[in-house]
């Protein structure tokens, strides 16, 4: 297993550095958590309480806008492999595609959590509000977590999609859809209905982010957040297999 992995780890290592849009990854969450920290009089009104926008779309802003960046670039990388016949010539080869998926998209993961890191010290330059204490730790692995999701979305994608075209199209559709119903910007409670109950479960990353929130902003243990992780769990196991399916090593 070893043989087979650390030479396209190392390659896939290189390819990513190598991709302008890595760069643009990283800095563009920045950015634009910057300019939401230098708005002010934002927030949220419950009642006769009122909670800053910006402390509570930072912890979700620097999940989301790294892992819709990332998907982006993924989802373009895995699609033109397709494109360019790379499938076909993997498929002699002992490579499985749940190893190529996993390797890719480790690749990847060490980046996300150092730019929603980068993200989350920006905004508290700026104004955010965040719980200072031992347990921001557990962010690594939840954030790990999400951008390991993505990821594996991305592959599923690229594999049910006929075309690079296709693809971008699907995957920006999805990740605007994501937007609105994973709690990143706006309550999920506020959600009409029987919404605010069935989203967290029916939605990617809306537990986990409901995790990291509340981890980020009240300095709690990941332990109060055990069906949140559970549920998010769930789901990498279902896009990770899902990606495992649809991007084969065809000749097709």
């Amino acid at each position: 297993m070893t043989t087979q992995t650390m030479p396209l780890f190392r390659a896939s290592w290189k390819m990513m550095l190598r991709s302008r849009g890595v760069i643009f990854a990283v800095l563009a969450a920045a950015v634009q958590v910057v300019v939401l920290g230098l708005m002010g009089d934002l927030g949220f009104g419950f009642g006769d309480q009122t909670l800053d926008f910006f402390d509570y779309v930072l912890p979700g802003f620097a999940v989301f806008l790294v892992v819709y960046q990332l998907q982006d670039i993924m989802v373009a990388v895995a699609s033109s492999y397709k494109a360019r016949g790379i499938l076909k010539r993997l498929a002699t080869t002992p490579l499985s595609p749940f190893t190529f998926i996993g390797v890719q998209t480790l690749t990847y993961v060490g980046l996300g959590v150092v730019a929603s890191a980068l993200v989350l010290t920006i905004g508290k330059l700026v104004g955010g509000k965040l719980a200072l204490a031992a347990n921001l730790l557990w962010l690594i692995p939840l954030v790990a977590l999400v951008v390991l999701t993505a990821l594996a979305i991305a592959f599923a994608i690229a594999g049910l999609t006929p075309n690079p075209q296709t693809a971008a199209n699907v995957g920006a559709t999805i990740s605007f859809l994501l937007f609105g119903f994973t709690g990143v910007m706006l309550p999920v409670e506020a959600l009409p209905g029987a919404l605010p109950d069935i989203v967290p479960y029916a939605v990617p990353y809306t537990s986990l982010i409901e995790a990291i929130r509340g981890i980020a902003l009240t300095g709690d243990s990941i332990t109060a957040y055990g069906e949140q992780v559970l549920v998010g769990g769930v789901w990498l196991a279902i896009a990770f297999a899902v990606a495992a399916i649809s991007y084969r090593f065809t000749e097709e």
